[in-house]
């Protein structure tokens, strides 16, 4: 009952949260969907988690400070993404019903393919030899209610903080969450919760590519993201390739920039290409 109740609570922070809080950043498009809204929500919470960390190692903040001063923030976000989004209320679930039965054959099988792939990322979780310092510099945070202070291999506290990673406190944000989602443990939020999310994040991303190259057409939506499914499935000559990172080790920040946070710049810079009679202040506000 305990790891359920947690795993509830990692659903609302990896999917309710993000998905209600991005309405901020979308509702200027009318027509946005929720898939727009939780990509933006998920980038907004790595913009925030980024604020908040780096100047708490630096001051030597604890992680409770930091996790109560993100829940506060998030929060504000969420509740006032739900009133905007109670505005627009009828109108989604509307279109919603307009869009469900016109979804392509195509678009179910690369569902299908896709929700495949996250079931392998969740139960034959892959273990990474850098999990030995990005899960251990999470766990470590968590047993010590500390920011980056502690050396994961040796428990020592750092003199020189390590500059390789610093300025990219990945893991830290992995610690936050494992506080707000009950003490869910970060090898756990890691290899189970966090494949969920940042698969779905990645593949809405090339999803946003396909409606904006094939507007109108839902099976050419549909083939384009089995295509993209298929393309990362086979990825694995290399374990440096885009998807290859996407597909065993999503939870580590560089999978996560290289999956999702540049593909996702690409399709805004895209946007503003394209779109030469949209202002795209207008679509996005960032």
């Amino acid at each position: 009952m305990q790891i359920l109740i947690k795993l509830v609570l990692a659903g609302i922070w990896m999917g309710l949260i993000p998905a209600v809080s991005g309405v901020i950043w979308v509702k200027r498009k009318k027509d946005y969907t929720f898939g727009e809204s939780f990509l933006a929500g998920i980038i907004f919470m790595f913009a925030l988690a980024e604020i908040l960390i780096l100047p708490a190692i630096y001051r030597k903040l604890s992680l409770h400070f930091v996790t109560t001063v993100f829940t506060v923030i998030m929060g504000a976000a969420a509740v006032y993404g739900l009133w905007e989004l109670r505005k627009d209320a009828k109108a989604h679930i509307r279109r919603i019903r307009r869009e469900l039965p016109q979804v392509s054959f195509w678009m179910w099988i690369a569902a299908t393919a896709i929700l495949v792939q996250i079931l392998i990322a969740v139960v034959y979780a892959h273990m990474d030899a850098d999990d030995s310092f990005y899960v251990a510099t999470a766990t470590t945070s968590v047993q010590t209610d500390s920011v980056f202070q502690f050396n994961p291999y040796s428990g020592v506290e750092y003199k020189i903080l390590p500059k390789r990673y610093v300025l990219s406190p990945f893991p830290i944000l992995l610690a936050v969450l494992s506080r707000l989602c009950g003490g869910l443990h970060p090898a756990v939020m890691a290899h189970t919760v966090y494949p969920v999310a940042f698969f779905t994040a990645a593949y809405l991303v090339y999803h946003q590519f396909g409606k904006m190259w094939f507007p109108e057409k839902k099976r050419e939506q549909g083939i384009f993201l089995l295509f993209c499914a298929v393309l990362i499935w086979f990825s694995g000559f290399s374990v440096y390739t885009a998807g290859n990172f996407q597909l065993v080790r999503i939870w580590q920040g560089k999978a996560i920039l290289a999956s999702l946070i540049l593909p996702f710049l690409m399709y805004l810079g895209f946007e503003i290409v394209l779109e030469k009679n949209r202002d795209i202040r207008g679509y996005w506000y960032f």
